[in-house]
């Protein structure tokens, strides 16, 4: 019997400004494109928990500052729905910057990481503090 897989709603547009929450030394990036969005016309890509995008660093260290690289979305304020009936929101919007393959380049993830992220990226499950 296969396992139910909750639905995460893509709450994040291109174009948003959210925390890095890792020691790369970005402290905030905004959302370029999206990967693997395959939508409608005229559709703004949107993204949420567990999926990768290229962002632009906004804030952080000179750097690291105005690089585009790649993120995966670790925490997001909109809720979701688990399939036992769990409700689970955060109170930010998070990412951390990783590498083609997936795997963080940096050495720690500040705060929870859901468990929907951990399944699916095992590096990131394996440098967070907290799985939800």
């Amino acid at each position: 019997m296969k396992a139910k897989k909750s639905t995460i709603p893509r709450a994040l547009n291109t174009g948003s400004r959210m925390v890095c929450a890792d020691n790369t030394g970005a402290r905030m990036v905004q959302v370029i494109s999206v990967d693997r969005f395959h939508g409608v016309r005229r559709r703004q890509p949107c993204l949420g928990i567990g999926d990768m995008a290229t962002v632009s660093v906004k804030k952080g260290t000179p750097e690291m500052r105005r690089k585009l690289e790649k993120a995966v979305v670790i925490r997001q304020r909109k809720e979701f729905r688990r399939p036992n009936g769990l409700r689970v929101s955060f109170e930010d919007n998070a990412m951390v910057i990783v590498n083609e393959r997936g795997e963080p380049k940096g050495t720690e993830i500040k705060g929870p990481v859901p468990r929907e992220v951990a399944e699916r990226f095992p590096k990131i499950a394996s440098m967070a503090t907290t799985i939800v």
